[in-house]
């Protein structure tokens, strides 16, 4: 008897680790902050059948160094506002200190077909090396 309550503590611990293990992207807190992501524009590529949006989106670099892996959340929602679809994406270019880029046709994944608002928010940057 006395090995059912370690046996519950421990399946317990795996999956709280196992579920801790979905959180953010491991970033640079410092290197976020100064970095702005914006949506300039999106459609959606598919034709009702793949439902994907594709977006582009400008990142400007604030800091004193190159920021790479940048890590966004993006919602879509529909014509109510209506959340629908929550996904991540990472962009694998490099933005310059001090400098702006512009990352075109972003396929970010496949979204409700009823989707008519896309929503884009920094999570984070790294260092680039």
């Amino acid at each position: 008897m006395a090995t059912r309550p370690c046996f519950l503590i421990a399946t317990l611990l795996v999956v709280v680790l196992t579920i801790a293990g979905c959180s953010e992207p491991a970033g640079d807190p410092a290197l976020t902050k100064n970095t702005y992501m914006e949506l300039v524009d999106w459609h959606v590529s598919g034709l009702w059948v793949i439902n994907s949006p594709v977006a582009w989106v400008r990142v400007a670099n604030y800091n004193g160094v190159a920021v790479k892996d940048i890590t966004f959340q993006y919602n879509t929602y529909d014509y109510d506002n209506t959340p629908l679809d929550q996904g991540t994406y990472t962009i694998e270019g490099t933005v310059p200190p001090g400098q702006m880029r512009n990352f075109i046709e972003l396929y970010l994944g496949i979204v409700s077909l009823h989707s008519q608002k896309l929503n884009v928010k920094l999570l984070s940057v790294t260092p680039a090396s």
